[in-house]
């Protein structure tokens, strides 16, 4: 078995034609495998992409990156979350630049006893002052 990332694994699955591809599917084809999931219309498979792209070195977290770019912000949240934690340099650049927050959300009753709690994040913009 090779270890050329680009090569098929021993439980890859072959898919063709038109059908989404499910959520815990392997695609052959390395990143071109990974860029068809990136372009499925199905959320849960861009995200499940993105894990996968990991993989593949310095053309993976590019991928990752440009998934912070996604119009589905649950997309971009998974992205963000597999960076933020990265050291690589570039990374740390790109998200110095990337006005986003991520946060806790705590659900409490009417007791405040936590009830649930879950990590979020939230895109923002730069006030802009008018000055008419």
């Amino acid at each position: 078995m090779s270890e050329n990332p680009n090569e098929p694994r021993e439980y890859d699955a072959v898919l063709g034609g038109q059908n989404l591809i499910p959520v815990n599917a392997a695609v052959l084809g390395g990143i071109p495998g990974v860029k068809s999931r990136l372009a499925s219309p199905a959320v849960e498979v861009r995200i499940a992409a993105l894990s996968e792209a990991l993989k593949y070195g310095e053309a993976g977290l590019d991928l990752i990156i440009q998934a912070l770019q996604d119009r589905i912000m649950s997309v971009r949240f998974a992205a963000y979350l597999l960076l933020k934690d990265r050291d690589e340099e570039k990374i740390k650049q790109y998200l110095r630049n990337y006005n986003t927050s991520d946060f806790d959300v705590i659900i409490e009753d009417a007791y405040g006893e936590e009830n649930s709690s879950s990590n979020s994040f939230a895109d923002f913009f730069p006030n802009i002052v008018r000055r008419d």
